[in-house]
């Protein structure tokens, strides 16, 4: 189960990056965490990965994953930790929809994923809510995100 994480993360990776490339890598930083996150069309996902983790495969359906990553003291080495995860996206018109979030822990990774109906062409403001276990402050994680049927 851990390589169909591994593969998932790399889909996510060589999708969003020409998206983004100009945004730099899709994460936040707060201190020692990092709040690591990737919004896509679903029908990107492989059929084996989406039946693996019970996500529907569709044109008009976003994905949503999000990590939380804790600084281990070595340079450049960074630990996957649980957390509280909660969200929202509003459309340009108002419109908000509530994430409703699905913990998945494989070996040393745990994602924080969601999915959601989308208009295509629309953008999404997203506002997420980071919480790591063991800490009192809360991250605040914004960003626009569009979301194009395949």
């Amino acid at each position: 189960m851990k390589k169909v994480l591994m593969t998932l993360f790399a889909l996510f990776t060589a999708v969003a990056l020409p998206a983004y490339a100009d945004r730099g890598e899709q994460k936040q930083v707060f201190g020692d965490y990092e709040v690591h996150y990737i919004g896509l069309n679903s029908s990107f996902l492989s059929p084996d990965v989406a039946e693996a983790y019970g996500i529907t495969r569709s044109r008009s359906l976003g994905f949503l994953n999000i990590s939380i990553l804790k600084k281990t003291g070595q340079p450049d080495v960074l630990m996957s930790t649980t957390g509280k995860v909660t969200g929202t996206m509003k459309n340009l018109i108002g419109q908000k929809k509530e994430f409703e979030f699905k913990e998945i822990k494989e070996s040393d990774a745990v994602y924080y994923i969601s999915t959601f109906r989308f208009d295509e062409l629309d953008i999404y403001k997203i506002e997420l809510k980071v919480t790591p276990d063991g800490q009192s402050r809360t991250f605040d994680v914004k960003f626009d995100q569009r979301f194009y049927e395949d």
